[in-house]
Formats: structure tokens, sequence, C-alpha cells
């Protein structure tokens, strides 16, 4: 832990902690009410209902692609293929959001 630069824990900390959550946190209070948004190009869409539950998978795949990245890769948190499974995981709700997101508008 003490190899690892200054820049790197500070950069592990705010993406790899902090912004995952703040992103959850967001997508989570969102779904509380059965909607979830979309930006992209400069607008944005809400999607209610179901759809909601399949657009707000994008940023919880987001979330946790950002906490593999800059987290568990950094500090080696769990094993190489838990980390990978993990990452699979989280590319394919990144998938199923964004291609929900164009699709059911």
């Amino acid at each position: 832990m003490d190899t690892i630069p200054r820049f790197k824990k500070i950069e592990a900390l705010l993406l790899g902690i902090v912004l995952p959550v703040f992103l959850s946190g967001y997508t989570v209070l969102l779904l509380l009410n059965s909607e979830a948004v979309f930006w992209g190009r400069g607008s944005s869409a809400t999607y209610q209902g179901y759809s909601a539950f399949f657009v707000s998978s994008l940023w919880f795949g987001i979330s946790g692609l950002l906490v593999g990245h800059f987290w568990l890769r950094q500090y080696r948190i769990l094993m190489p293929a838990r980390r990978r499974a993990f990452m699979w995981v989280s590319s394919v709700l990144l998938l199923v959001g964004l291609a929900s997101a164009i699709l059911l508008v």
C-alpha cells in the first residue's frame, strides 16, 4: 500500500469510491419513484415504470466498472478471477442499460 503514489490513492478514493456512491445513490433515489434519467448529447430523457429499472442498470454498471477499475485493481482486494467476474457483470449491466435506453424511447 505504501508503494502506490499519492495521486493514485486520491484517484482511487474519488473515482473508485466517492463517484460510484453518489451515482448509485442518485439512481436509487430516482428508482424509489420509478424513474430513471439518461443523459446524452446535451439532452436528457426520463424513463418511468418498468423501463426505468432497465435503464438504471446502465448507471449501476458504470458504478461497478469505476469501482473495479479504480479501487479493486489498485489495491488487489479481490482475487483476479473474482475481479474479472465482477467486471463482466458490470459490463453486462452497462450494455443492458444502454440498449434499453436506446430501444425503449
